[in-house]
């Protein structure tokens, strides 16, 4: 039988594996999602290529920011949660 420490562990590696999934999966779809769309566009307009690499660009560029920004705030919680955070001392 596990104990809670272990079902706990466990959560926190499935999260985790989660969170990398869909961190790939937006990575690889987003540019695809947006140059789609800018091929559609492209067609329509006959423009050639320009929108379809434009927002294949945007898309990633994108991906890469968000992911970027959301990193950094995860990484500022567990910051601030660590046991290496000094606490101010009470005086008594």
């Amino acid at each position: 039988m596990m104990d809670q420490r272990d079902q706990d562990a466990r959560r926190k590696l499935n999260q985790g594996f989660g969170a990398a999934l869909s961190n790939a999966f937006e990575i690889a779809l987003i540019p695809v999602v947006f140059a789609g769309l800018g091929w559609l566009v492209d067609r329509l307009l006959g423009t050639g290529w320009v929108l379809t690499a434009a927002l294949g660009i945007l898309g990633l560029v994108g991906t890469f920011v968000k992911l970027y920004y959301r990193y950094s705030y995860d990484m500022l919680q567990i910051e601030e949660a660590g046991p290496w955070r000094r606490r101010p001392q009470v005086p008594r």
